[in-house]
């Protein structure tokens, strides 16, 4: 019995956590079929998105409408889905991150280099990746700090943020695409007190978005962070932080086409969801709740 007030305790402190933060409003867009119900990863692409399952699931690439309605799914020849965890975007070419890593023995982490130019997706190179500062591989999982779901382009670089299971913490790796084997050295550190599961960046606004949830599995609240960007510099303390209306292991964000976030979620009955406010409004005023713009 003295389990029970041990659990309300933990799910008490977990609100107590998230009650100065707003509330960002979310719309149902799209049910995905079972062969996308692992959704891990969203990035936009032309007027619709790209997305992908984690690990265990077929080497392929799905592209869905506005809507969420899937159009075609691509294989990928000469790929291994080990653990894809987030996918990037820059121009023409795609970057798809095979570096899911909880039990911290991976020493086989890459990204794929993708061409995306013309009709359909083929595997341009692969960009072996590792951390520097890693140096126990012994099998730790969820008690190391060497596992990353997040994936984004900025200003020429991609940056890889880290999902650090001991503190809640993310910290940040750039890598430049252009290097044969990239050996990941933290260039910074937020406490966004957790774990990070998806980026986006915006060029326009110059902010980063990171999606993730709190490790209590008994309660598991999601959270989004929107950092001001500057000089390659994230500036955490203008960081703004909201708690999502709906709760769940939110794994994908992506900035649409029409100015609102996209978020896929995993394994629930509705996964992709919409903000009720553009990027923009929420950066102009910080509120999450607000007019609904409807779908397009």
């Amino acid at each position: 019995m003295r389990l029970i007030p041990l659990l309300l305790t933990l799910i008490l402190l977990s609100g107590c956590a998230s009650a100065d933060s707003p509330r960002l409003a979310l719309m149902p867009v799209a049910d995905f079929p079972g062969r996308l119900s692992e959704t891990s990863g969203l990035v936009a692409w032309r007027d619709g998105f790209i997305s992908h399952n984690d690990s265990g699931n077929e080497v392929e690439l799905f592209w869905l409408d506005a809507t969420g309605q899937i159009q075609a799914i691509w294989p990928l020849a000469d790929a291994h889905n080990h653990d894809w965890e987030d996918i990037a975007m820059a121009g023409d070419r795609l970057y798809l991150a095979d570096i899911g890593n909880n039990g911290g023995r991976r020493q086989d982490l890459v990204i794929y280099q993708l061409d995306a130019a013309t009709r359909g997706i083929s595997l341009a190179r692969r960009l072996p990746v590792r951390y520097a500062e890693q140096t126990d591989f012994t099998s730790l999982r969820h008690r190391h700090n060497f596992d990353a779901e997040a994936l984004t382009w900025v200003e020429d670089e991609l940056w890889l943020l880290t999902k650090r299971w001991l503190d809640e913490q993310t910290s940040l790796y750039k890598l430049d695409p252009a290097a044969p084997v990239a050996a990941l050295t933290e260039q910074q550190r937020l406490n966004t007190r957790m774990l990070v599961t998806a980026a986006d960046y915006d060029a326009a606004s110059q902010t980063l978005i990171l999606l993730g949830y709190g490790r209590n599995w008994l309660d598991r609240r999601a959270y989004l962070w929107l950092y001001p960007v500057r000089d390659g510099r994230i500036i955490e303390p203008q960081g703004r932080h909201f708690t999502l209306d709906e709760g769940g292991q939110f794994e994908g964000i992506a900035l649409g086409p029409d100015g609102h976030l996209y978020l896929t979620r995993e394994g629930h009955r509705t996964n992709l969801f919409r903000s009720r406010q553009p990027l923009a409004a929420l950066l102009a005023d910080g509120l999450a709740q607000g007019p609904e713009t409807p779908l397009p």
